[in-house]
């Protein structure tokens, strides 16, 4: 009965730390408003006192109640620490659900404004992979200066409160940490337009490139060669300081002009705006992302990839892909990233199956990681899981363009910096060395997310230099052209 009684007692201690450890995850995945990280250590101190209780009654021996309650008390600590690290505490990146505000120009009050500046700052110091040492020079001043300016106001417009936090956001150099709106409001007529064939030359007498110029300021990149501006949204007519009646210029391939005029009244909400996108443009479905073609006079196949997705269907895309290279005997495999916003990095993981490689340079290996007060760095190689069956020994190719950004980026690094194929077209416009793997925050009284970047990434072979440069240059649009003579030369 005692022996029972005492195996009991383990059984409820192991519980119990569980039960601790789950508020972490409990707090990332569903959780959605703020939920501060004291809750743990609150949670720790009651862990620790039940422990102790079992214990005495449980346990006979000194030793044994010290062992248990000792134990619990380290690893109450460590969960403490953990959730004071993570930059996955409180934020949305994991969770599906949350509030829905459209963008408007709403007044804030300077309290707000100031409360929101204070909660993005507070985020940077404690996650930014660049702050781990402290803001830079530059942060701080920026920072010192908008915040100044919302002292001297006595409301806040939101547009002059994301100007002000991008304005810091700019000071970093860093493309993946922004502050931006996801519910926007869009030109109401644009979908029937777009489905017309015509697309926004100007606005106000202002090109794209002009409201570039103006968004700059605000803008966070590595390169200005990022920089893009949705020139049918509100946000970012906002964001530039062009004013309303807004006077439009619609242009066709063909130079066709049509104006039209619209007032603040004439946006809609991006679902609704999405909607008549069904209805005026054919869309594509979501396996329309990425798709092969093979030509065996050529000996070619072309993998299009307009997203870095890994899924199912991605998977069995490219072995029916590889399974008909192999079929055909086709000796030259291109891979098309032109466009490629990126999204997951294992895309080209699943690509370096079919190659016969043993072990490869990941991305991910050389990285530097901060959480909190925590940082570390990667490297080493990654070991292939080949698949010897399918595998391709042919000439391989990347087609790239100035769009071809983050994870495609990535994409291409890998396959150029370990020796396995060449790039047709353009040099992305983001650079190897740069930040990523973001936590992301939501602002609930504004709308507005904040992205902020936990990694430091570096290139894999350093010789090469800071971006991706293609072994045949040519306009991005062009590179498929190219790509055909190329494979007809050889």
């Amino acid at each position: 009965m005692n022996r029972l009684k005492k195996v009991g007692a383990v059984v409820a201690i192991i519980i119990i730390n569980l039960l601790l450890f789950g508020i972490i995850p409990l707090n990332i995945l569903l959780i959605w408003k703020d939920f501060p990280q004291w809750i743990m250590i609150l949670a720790s101190a009651v862990d620790i006192a039940v422990v102790l209780l079992i214990a005495k009654k449980a346990f006979s021996g000194k030793v044994a109640k010290i062992t248990a309650v000792s134990i619990t008390s380290v690893f109450a600590g460590l969960c403490v620490l953990l959730a004071y690290a993570c930059p996955f505490w409180n934020s949305d990146v994991f969770k599906s659900d949350r509030p829905i505000l459209y963008y408007e120009n709403s007044d804030l009050t300077k309290k707000e404004a100031l409360d929101d500046l204070e909660e993005v700052m507070d985020y940077l110091r404690k996650y930014h992979v660049s702050f781990a040492d402290g803001l830079t020079l530059e942060v701080q001043a920026k920072y010192k200066e908008v915040r100044a300016d919302f002292e001297s106001k006595d409301t806040v417009k939101r547009i002059e409160l994301v100007r002000g936090v991008r304005s810091i956001l700019h000071e970093i150099y860093d493309g993946h940490t922004s502050f931006d709106s996801w519910d926007p409001m869009l030109i109401s007529d644009g979908p029937e337009m777009k489905g017309k064939g015509y697309s926004i030359y100007s606005v106000n007498g202002l090109t794209e490139e002009q409201m570039k110029e103006l968004a700059e300021p605000y803008y966070s990149y590595e390169t200005p060669r990022h920089i893009s501006v949705n020139m049918e949204s509100l946000f970012y007519l906002d964001l530039c300081g062009v004013e309303a009646p807004f006077e439009v210029i619609w242009r066709n391939k063909d130079g066709d002009e049509e104006s039209r005029t619209y007032s603040r009244n004439d946006f809609i909400n991006v679902d609704d705006y999405y909607d008549l996108q069904d209805k005026y443009i054919q869309s594509d479905n979501n396996t329309d992302y990425v798709y092969y073609e093979t030509d065996e006079e050529k000996s070619l196949a072309v993998l299009t990839l307009k997203h870095c997705w890994i899924s199912d269907h991605y998977r069995d895309v490219i072995r029916k892909m590889f399974s008909e290279i192999k079929a055909k005997n086709i000796k030259n495999l291109a891979i098309d990233l032109r466009g490629n916003p990126g999204g997951d990095t294992y895309v080209v993981n699943e690509l370096f199956k079919y190659l016969p490689v043993d072990t490869y340079y990941q991305g991910d290996n050389f990285r530097k990681i901060r959480w909190n007060y925590l940082t570390f760095n990667q490297g080493g190689k990654t070991k292939n899981k080949r698949n010897t069956e399918l595998e391709f020994d042919g000439k391989l190719y990347v087609l790239t363009d100035e769009d071809s950004l983050s994870s495609a980026m990535l994409f291409t690094e890998m396959i150029v910096d370990n020796g396995l194929g060449k790039v047709v077209g353009e040099s992305p416009a983001v650079p190897c060395n740069s930040c990523g793997e973001i936590t992301q925050f939501y602002f609930d009284d504004i709308g507005m997310w904040l992205s902020v970047s936990t990694a430091y990434y570096t290139r894999i072979d350093s010789s090469r230099g800071d971006y991706i440069e293609p072994d045949y240059p040519c306009e991005g649009e062009d590179a498929i052209k190219t790509l055909y003579d190329i494979v007809s030369d050889n």
